[in-house]
């Protein structure tokens, strides 16, 4: 690919905007006009950079942050012949580690110098809060529900970028000591419904490589999502469903469950906020999810 007019769009507060690697991703780039575009505190400020980028006549937009910007960045290319790419510059970066390991500025630029853009799913996600209001929402990693998955969305900043993903460890650790199960109702395109207690739920389109084990074979490009339940109602429950991942046989624990589907209702018995790729939105009782096959084209590799 070769770009002639690339925006970098990144969180001036992310993981690695402090270490001066923007600026460095920024150099690496020759040959073209490069802009950088620092995101603000304002709620999907990321998207309405990327859309003001397309409307500049940008042919890549590179997305430098977390799932939370890469996502972001996405939305406003759906529908777009703009290609993206992403720079794990954020705390978990799981889209980008889903494809490849942390790169240099300069094996980045080269990837896409190489590389072709591939289309990649994403999934719509419709709900509306417990005040009433209407929420239409895309993802592109996955979608979590539970009180093991908030630990995962309340982790504070600071703390993220003290520890990085240790402060995901202790707070979802913490979380497994009380996991709260609650009920839910499953009713998945092609399947029946069915309802289950279930401490933790996973909605994914990718998984990286230390996730890859909660549904093995869970891919970006195939039109489906995988929803991966773990029904465990205590820490010893939780500790069985994990020793199966470890091992790479989570089927094994029959405090687990997996299903794949085109589109899924979810609905809860009380109250639950949506962890969406990272972050958390407005809390609900019912979830709408359908995958938006091919929606945005991502340089992934050479």
């Amino acid at each position: 690919m070769t770009p002639r007019k690339i925006a970098i769009i990144f969180n001036p507060v992310g993981g690695s905007a402090k270490k001066g690697t923007v600026e460095a991703v920024r150099r690496a780039f020759t040959g073209c006009a490069v802009g950088l575009c620092p995101t603000t505190a304002e709620p999907g400020s990321a998207t309405k950079l990327a859309a003001a980028a397309v409307g500049d006549g940008c042919d890549l937009i590179v997305a430098f942050g977390g799932d939370g910007t890469a996502c972001q960045v996405a939305e406003a290319l759906v529908g777009t012949a703009v290609a993206m790419a992403v720079f794990p510059g954020g705390t978990g970066n799981l889209f980008a580690r889903s494809f490849y390991a942390v790169p240099t500025p300069q094996q980045f630029v080269h990837m896409i110098a190489s590389g072709t853009p591939q289309p990649i799913d994403m999934i719509e996600l419709k709900f509306q809060d417990i005040t009433g209001k209407d929420h239409n929402r895309l993802f592109m990693v996955g979608l979590g529900l539970g009180k093991v998955s908030d630990a995962i969305s309340d982790a504070s900043p600071v703390f993220k970028r003290l520890l990085g993903k240790l402060a995901y460890v202790i707070r979802v650790t913490l979380a497994c000591f009380t996991p709260g199960a609650r009920r839910f109702t499953f009713q998945a395109q092609g399947l029946d419904a069915h309802e289950q207690e279930a401490a933790a739920v996973f909605v994914l389109n990718v998984a990286p490589p230390t996730m890859s084990m909660i549904s093995r074979g869970v891919n970006a490009s195939d039109g489906l999502m995988d929803i991966a339940v773990f029904s465990g109602a205590n820490v010893i429950q939780l500790a069985t469903s994990a020793a199966c991942l470890a091992f790479g046989c989570p089927e094994r624990s029959r405090h687990y469950r997996r299903m794949r589907t085109q589109a899924v209702t979810i609905r809860s018995e009380v109250p639950v906020r949506p962890n969406i790729d990272g972050d958390p939105a407005e809390a609900t009782r019912e979830v709408h999810m359908r995958v938006l096959r091919g929606a945005v084209n991502i340089v992934l590799s050479c």
